[in-house]
């Protein structure tokens, strides 16, 4: 029998929190090792795990998280972060996801059905519910992105400095695909990916598919 996928959701509503421990641990597959409030003790609990999923509450107490994702990142890259809101406002969404998060679901559509939103984050690199992709579809079809010439600059600086092997993963990160698929094709293992594309954000000066797909660049 396979090992279960651990979780640990960081929600101040102590009633939504005990639903999704609820739910989650019904599953064959998942787990739930930690449930918190607050971010402190949970980076304890997180440092004890790898390849965790974190369910992460927007507002904590009225504190946004997003500006911690990259703490949670540095402890292990290969966590995946999974925001939580019922914030659907295409810059919340949008912001998360430049952070560094795996996905956004709004608490609404989550909970109508949470474990398949878990799968999609497994199986795939990125989850949105439905509520976060639409507005997320609104913002590009407005063409809010835009690129100046510095970061134009500093982009075809970086992307000169990838090695060999990285620009390979990237050449198929800007085709959507994701790191299992980018994987099986390059015959490389998952991990082996993931570390690719950490050192094409880091000279990028990116922290998201979502930034590199803003700035992406013919190479």
């Amino acid at each position: 029998m396979s090992e279960k996928q651990k979780i640990i959701i960081v929600e101040d509503d102590v009633l939504l929190r005990h639903s999704m421990v609820s739910v989650i641990n019904q599953s064959s597959r998942y787990s739930v090792v930690g449930e918190y409030d607050n971010l402190q003790d949970s980076f304890k609990r997180i440092r004890e795990f790898q390849n965790l999923i974190v369910l992460l509450d927007v507002h904590l107490f009225g504190q946004r998280t997003i500006d911690h994702i990259n703490k949670i990142k540095s402890i292990n890259p290969y966590n995946k972060i999974i925001m939580l809101s019922s914030d659907n406002t295409k810059e919340t969404i949008v912001e998360s996801l430049k952070n560094g998060a795996d996905g956004y679901l709004v608490k609404e559509d989550a909970m109508v059905s949470l474990g398949t939103y878990i799968d999609q984050s497994l199986r795939f690199d990125y989850v949105l519910s439905p509520t976060a992709a639409e507005s997320v579809c609104y913002l590009l079809q407005s063409s809010v992105f835009s690129v100046s010439t510095t970061s134009d600059t500093k982009s075809e600086d970086g992307l000169r400095s990838l090695t060999k092997a990285q620009k390979l993963v990237y050449r198929e990160l800007i085709k959507g695909k994701s790191y299992q698929v980018i994987a099986d094709s390059l015959g490389i293992s998952r991990n082996t990916v993931g570390q690719h594309v950490q050192a094409i954000y880091k000279a990028l000066n990116i922290h998201s598919r979502l930034e590199l797909l803003a700035t992406k660049h013919s190479n």
